[in-house]
């Protein structure tokens, strides 16, 4: 299914850059992702498991924010993730039949959740709706159209 040609507005430059280089990044406040000053990095600041919590843990925005709703900065900035993720939820997009009466493929549209914590809407690829289930790793490609953008895609991982 085609989505049309992806165009840059200026806000989210950063984020199309990345991915004309294969790198997904994400839109973060350097105020509050920076620790407190004088903070000392202790066992309780990360979990069992390895997450990060804490100062900044919270500091993704979305790739157009101009500034921050906690600390109202606007000194934002772009930060690579490493593009791993899992599904969080879908949709399946079954787009209207070919002038031949043929059906085209469903496109399946995802929100999944970054191993660093944010959340994203992306296409997925290299899977069917059977396939699917909440917790699904996936992993970021790229899609580099003759026109437009690069953008991401997930697949399983």
């Amino acid at each position: 299914m085609d989505i049309g040609i992806l165009r840059r507005d200026g806000r989210t430059d950063g984020f199309f850059d990345a991915a004309a280089r294969d790198r997904l990044a994400v839109r973060r406040c350097a105020a509050c992702a920076a620790p407190p000053e004088g903070a000392v990095p202790s066992d309780r600041d990360v979990p069992p498991d390895g997450a990060a919590t804490g100062a900044g843990a919270e500091a993704f925005l979305p790739p157009d924010a101009t500034s921050c709703p906690d600390c109202g900065t606007e000194d934002l900035g772009w930060t690579d993730v490493s593009g791993e993720a899992v599904l969080v939820s879908w949709t399946v997009l079954h787009p209207r039949p070919r002038e031949d009466g043929s059906a085209p493929p469903p496109a399946l549209l995802a929100l999944v959740e970054l191993a660093e914590g944010p959340w994203l809407y992306a296409r997925l690829d290299g899977v069917g709706p059977a396939g699917l289930r909440e917790g699904l790793p996936l992993r970021v490609r790229f899609a580099h159209p003759s026109e437009g953008e690069a953008y991401p895609l997930f697949t399983p991982a």
